[in-house]
C-alpha cells in the first residue's frame, strides 16, 4: 500500500479505479452468486456485481428455480445504483434471453433452416406457433397442401374448426419475414418444398391427362393428389369440382368418389400455383349430340333434381339438364311450385349445346 493510499477504505480505493460500464442494453456475462425470492446476485468480474430483481421473473417463474450458484449467465445491462457507480449493477435475465432469441431467428432466417416446433394457438387467419419463446404467425397461406383446410367460401367458421385439430402438433416450417422492433414473427410450411413444388409444377401442361389418388372428398368436391413426373418429388394436388365429375347433376361427391380411390383426369386449368381437374372430360360429350334428341319447342317430361338460388333443374336423361329460370316462377319460390324428385312436364325455349345450355318453361 502506498503513502498515497494509506488509510482509505476499500470504497474510497474503488471510487479512485476507474471501470468502464457497458452502455444500457448491452449484453454482459457473470457468474451466479446467490439466489433467494428477493433478488439473483451475479459476479460480473471486474464490472462489479449483478443484481437481478424478482419482477424479472413475473411472468416466468420457473426461470428463476433454473438458476443455481456458479451457473455462468448472460444478461442485459440495465442501470447502475447510484451516480458513482459503486453499487449494484441492474440487469435483466428476460432481455437477454429475448435478445439471444432474435438473434437466433435471425441466423435461422438467413440460414433457410428447417424449424420444428408446436402448434400453440389458432385463429381464422392461421396458426400461432412459439420459436424460443417469440409467438409467430403460420397463415393459411403458407400452409402445406396436406394441411391447408379445404372449406368452399372461405367460410371462417368452418375453417377455425378444420385447425383446431393441429393444435400441439409438430409442424415443420421455414422463418420468411421477422422484425424485433415490430415484434412479428412469419412462418412458412409452404416455403420447405417450395421452389421443388413450382418446379414439378411447371412440368403439368392444360390438357395432360394425369393419374392420382383421392385425399379427400368434400362437399365441393374432391382433392387428388397427382403422381409426380420426376422421381422423389414433391406430390402437387389438383381439385375435381363437382361440376367436373360427371356430365349428370351430383348431389353429393361422395356418391361418387372415395379417399383412397385411384382416378385418372384431365387438367383443365393450371392458375395461381392450383390444378383444377375434370373426370367428365374424359367422357364423351352428351351435348354433341342433344340437337339429334331435342328441339327448340318440343314438350316433354322430366325429373326435377336441384332447386337452386336461379331457378329449378330439371334433368331430361341421364346426362342432359335444362333450367327453369326463377323468372318462371313469378312471385313464388321455386320449392312452392316444384318438388325434387317429381316428374314435370317442360316444353324447350332455347338449346345452345356448345354452351351446354337448354332453357326450360313450365307446362301444366
Amino acid at each position: 500500500m502506498t503513502v498515497a493510499t494509506a488509510g482509505l477504505s476499500m470504497k474510497d480505493l474503488l471510487a479512485q479505479t476507474v471501470i468502464e460500464l457497458p452502455k444500457a442494453g448491452a449484453v454482459v456475462e457473470g457468474d451466479v452468486l446467490s439466489v433467494s425470492k428477493n433478488a439473483v446476485m451475479v459476479d460480473l468480474g471486474s464490472l462489479g456485481t449483478g443484481i437481478v430483481y424478482p419482477g424479472e421473473f413475473y411472468d416466468n417463474s420457473t426461470l428463476q428455480k433454473t438458476l443455481a450458484p456458479g451457473q455462468h449467465i448472460s444478461a442485459v445491462f440495465l442501470a447502475i445504483e447510484d451516480e458513482g457507480g459503486l453499487g449494484y449493477r441492474e440487469l435483466s435475465l428476460r432481455r437477454a434471453q429475448r435478445t439471444t432469441a432474435w438473434e437466433d431467428i435471425k441466423q435461422k432466417k438467413e440460414s433457410g433452416e428447417v424449424v420444428t416446433t408446436k402448434i400453440v394457438n389458432i385463429n381464422k387467419g392461421g396458426l400461432i406457433v412459439e420459436i424460443n419463446g417469440v409467438q409467430g404467425f403460420l397463415p393459411l397461406s403458407q400452409l402445406s397442401p396436406e394441411h391447408y383446410p379445404k372449406v368452399e367460401g372461405g367460410d371462417t367458421t368452418k375453417i377455425v374448426q378444420v385447425l383446431q385439430k393441429f393444435r400441439n402438433q409438430d409442424f415443420q416450417m421455414k422463418i420468411i419475414d421477422f422484425s424485433e422492433e415490430e415484434n412479428r414473427l412469419i412462418v412458412s410450411e409452404k416455403a420447405i418444398s417450395e421452389a421443388s413444388l413450382q418446379e414439378e409444377l411447371a412440368k403439368f401442361v392444360i390438357g395432360d391427362v394425369v393419374a392420382g389418388v383421392v385425399t379427400d372428398v368434400t362437399d365441393f368436391g374432391a382433392f387428388v393428389m397427382l403422381k409426380s413426373k420426376t422421381e422423389g418429388a414433391p406430390g402437387i394436388e389438383g381439385l375435381i369440382h363437382i361440376s367436373e365429375i360427371d356430365w349428370k347433376i351430383i348431389d353429393n361427391p361422395r356418391d361418387i368418389l372415395a379417399t383412397g380411390q385411384e382416378v385418372q383426369a384431365k387438367i383443365i386449368t393450371i392458375e395461381g400455383g392450383k390444378i383444377s381437374l375434370s373426370l367428365k372430360a374424359l367422357k364423351a360429350d352428351p351435348w354433341e349430340h342433344a340437337l339429334e334428341k331435342y328441339a327448340v319447342g318440343q314438350t316433354l317430361t322430366g325429373k326435377v333434381v336441384k332447386i337452386t338460388n336461379y331457378g329449378a333443374l330439371v334433368s331430361l336423361d341421364d346426362e342432359i339438364t335444362g333450367l327453369v329460370p326463377l323468372s318462371e316462377f313469378g312471385e313464388k319460390k321455386p320449392s312452392e311450385v316444384v318438388t325434387i324428385g317429381a316428374q314435370q312436364l317442360v316444353a324447350i325455349v332455347s338449346l345452345d349445346p356448345q354452351e351446354h345450355k337448354m332453357l326450360l318453361t313450365l307446362q301444366k
